[in-house]
């Protein structure tokens, strides 16, 4: 090798130059970061996505590629595929700090202050003693985490052209969501082959296909199309004015709580909660009382979010009674009319000669 050889030399073994992949998909709106990499890895034989990732140079072991991603993998992933690692960083968990979640961190996420600094239903501090029972142990929890499952919508998948690629989507591997807020049917659990292969976990006998889609009620789709906007756009348009996404997810968890109490716990206020599970036709799951809704099966999830969801848009059109301190956000504000004051004598109004016109 000569002198002059050299730079190229140094370049080839030098990770921080991360040249890119020749053959490197663009990320799909809504994409998980591991779909994304899946995806890749499809377009070459012999390889795996553990092949990808070692070929970064970068230490990736022991890390949740889609809850949390270093800043040098970021950008070494952004400079492999064409992208940025601002873009790749929305792909995960940590891309939604601090409005969804405070931190992709459990011990820097505190329970009882995402949960109960607002109050809702009930009124602030009733029942608190019996609700922080659900509170799990310090550094074990993070809001609206739970066991992932992959989850898509099968009228999507349907709806995909022959050669589209199929994705994992972000918002729907986790519980806050319900359904697709397109078609308004229930998420489906199943195994993705990120690009061509859907398996579903509940298919008619002796068939490959999907089961009929399950429709959602009216109240579980209007939750799930804010949630979505919350998502998307960063805020939510509630009767009282819009809010910034992370009120509307803190609020969210704490009427997901206010529902899940124990009514021999909340006094008078069992007369609204026992309507609201009563209209559900469901009944409130028993291990709510000691169990935080990130740890409930799936089925129970979906009943307290069904619950939480009825709930809301009671209050919003006044059919319940809600006593709680920040009810108020799902209330229309009330007309307060402004004193236009009154015009002092001797004071001369002065127009503008635009408003004054020509005689």
């Amino acid at each position: 090798m000569t002198p002059a050889d050299a730079p190229a030399a140094r370049t080839a073994l030098d990770h921080s130059a991360h040249p890119p992949w020749p053959l490197h998909p663009q990320p799909l709106p809504g994409e998980t970061l591991m779909s994304w990499l899946a995806r890749t890895t499809a377009l070459y034989s012999l390889i795996n996505t553990a092949d990808l990732l070692d070929g970064l140079g970068v230490d990736t072991s022991g890390v949740d590629l889609d809850r949390y991603t270093r800043e040098p993998v970021l950008t070494a992933l952004a400079q492999r595929g064409g992208s940025t690692a601002e873009r790749l960083r929305e792909m995960t968990l940590a891309g939604y700090t601090p409005w969804l979640l405070d931190s992709t961190d459990p011990s820097e996420c505190d329970f009882d202050t995402y949960v109960h600094q607002f109050s809702v239903l009930l009124p602030p501090g009733l029942a608190m003693a019996d609700r922080r029972r659900r509170t799990p142990a310090a550094g074990t929890w993070l809001p609206w985490v739970s066991k992932l499952d992959t989850r898509a919508c099968p009228l999507c998948i349907d709806a995909l052209d022959t050669d589209a690629d199929i994705a994992v989507m972000m918002a729907h591997q986790y519980p806050m969501l319900t359904s697709c807020t397109k078609h308004l049917c229930r998420l489906e659990f199943c195994a993705v082959i990120p690009g061509r292969l859907v398996f579903w976990d509940r298919t008619p006998a002796g068939s490959d296909e999907h089961a009929p889609p399950i429709p959602v009620p009216a109240v579980v789709a209007e939750i799930d199309r804010r949630t979505a906007a919350a998502m998307t756009s960063g805020s939510v348009e509630l009767v009282a004015g819009r809010v910034q996404a992370a009120v509307w997810f803190r609020l969210l968890r704490t009427v997901v709580d206010e529902v899940s109490t124990p009514l021999v716990r909340t006094g008078w206020w069992a007369k609204p909660l026992s309507a609201i599970w009563k209209s559900t036709g469901c009944s409130r799951p028993l291990r709510t009382s000691w169990v935080p809704f990130e740890q409930l099966p799936w089925d129970e999830q979906a009943n307290v979010l069904f619950a939480a969801a009825t709930a809301i848009i009671a209050v919003e059109n006044d059919e319940i009674t809600a006593s709680g301190a920040d009810a108020c956000l799902l209330r229309p504000r009330r007309y307060e009319p402004v004193d236009p004051g009154t015009l002092r004598r001797g004071l001369a109004v002065r127009y503008p000669p635009a408003a004054l016109g020509t005689v």
